[in-house]
């Protein structure tokens, strides 16, 4: 039997990012996925996704799917833009966990790491990405835990915040975000020991070296070519929380 494994999320699941790009095969989706016997990967993680958007286009692509496992790593979005709303995220994050559950799909569901903790923000703004970064936590805690009273089903829960070393500068990529190709594997190999403690049939996914952390001339490049003109684009969505932080 074909394990099917659908991977729901953002660029942290599909590997794109602003100048940025993991391969496919690359992702910890994937990498997880190949870790499984027989397993077949559906990728439907949108860069930029927030979790509106998950519940509304991809929550339906792999409901059709019938997946056996759905992997469910979202909110970084709602956390750095506009519009941002900690019971709308937590409706959406918890209806769509709801409608996996009813389809028969374990559901792994991440928790963020915190993003204030490598990029250079003013204290202000490190305060509003910490303080939504908690408040998605807790929307993640909850979906899981009203799963649990609710069917008792499986909802396996991965913390970010909980693999060591994407504590390291040189987990990340020269946007600071976005976790680098042998971030990836280790976040796979943390999601692989989440099921495994469940009596998941995973096998070990391999490990790679971080590499050494982008240098300021490297983060200069980026932020000339990709970082600034991405911004510039969407200026007002990203003001928002700058508006925040001066309340």
């Amino acid at each position: 039997m074909t394990l099917r494994v659908a991977a729901l999320g953002d660029s942290t699941s599909c590997g794109e990012g602003v100048g940025l790009r993991v391969p496919l095969e690359g992702t910890w989706p994937a990498r997880l996925a190949a870790a499984l016997p027989d397993a077949e990967l559906l990728p439907l993680a949108v860069a930029g996704c927030r979790v509106q958007a998950l519940r509304e286009h991809q929550l339906p692509a792999a409901l059709a799917a019938e997946p056996h496992l759905a992997t469910v790593l979202i909110g970084l979005n709602d956390v750095a833009r506009g519009a941002y709303d900690p019971a709308a995220v937590g409706e959406h994050l918890r209806a769509v966990v709801r409608a996996l559950r009813r389809a028969g799909t374990t559901v792994l569901l991440g928790r963020l790491h915190d993003p204030a903790q490598h990029l250079v923000l003013p204290p202000p703004l490190r305060r509003v990405a910490s303080v939504r970064t908690a408040a998605v936590n807790r929307a993640v805690d909850a979906a899981a835990e009203e799963a649990r009273r609710g069917d008792g089903g499986d909802v396996l829960v991965l913390d970010l915040a909980r693999v060591p070393a994407l504590r390291l500068r040189r987990a990340w990529a020269v946007d600071r975000v976005h976790p680098t190709a042998a971030a990836h594997g280790l976040i796979a190999a943390a999601a692989a020991r989440v099921l495994a403690d469940t009596g998941w049939p995973v096998g070990r996914v391999p490990p790679a070296p971080l590499p050494p952390a982008p240098g300021r001339l490297a983060e200069a490049w980026w932020a000339g070519r990709h970082g600034l003109p991405w911004a510039a684009a969407n200026l007002r969505d990203l003001a928002a929380p700058v508006v925040a932080a001066a309340r």
